[in-house]
């Protein structure tokens, strides 16, 4: 996956808890990753999973009249 150019994607921030993120981050290093890289990753995997759920859930059923009158 490779990294856009530099001011082509908005930055996000945010503040995982600290033993999540160490342990994020030591993972990332294991596999000779940037943290971003493995964000930008998980992020993708979420999407597609609810994705995935959205396509899969139940549809309501049209409306369809109590009654019909065929005059």
């Amino acid at each position: 996956m490779g990294r856009p150019a530099t001011g082509q994607t908005r930055v996000m921030g945010f503040r995982p808890p600290k033993p999540l993120r160490d342990e994020f981050e030591a993972l990332a290093k294991a596999e000779e990753r940037s943290p971003s890289d493995a964000l930008v990753e998980a992020m993708h995997d979420w999407v597609k999973k609810k994705k995935r759920e959205r396509d899969s859930a139940p549809r309501p059923a049209e409306a369809v009249p109590d009654s019909y009158d065929e005059r």
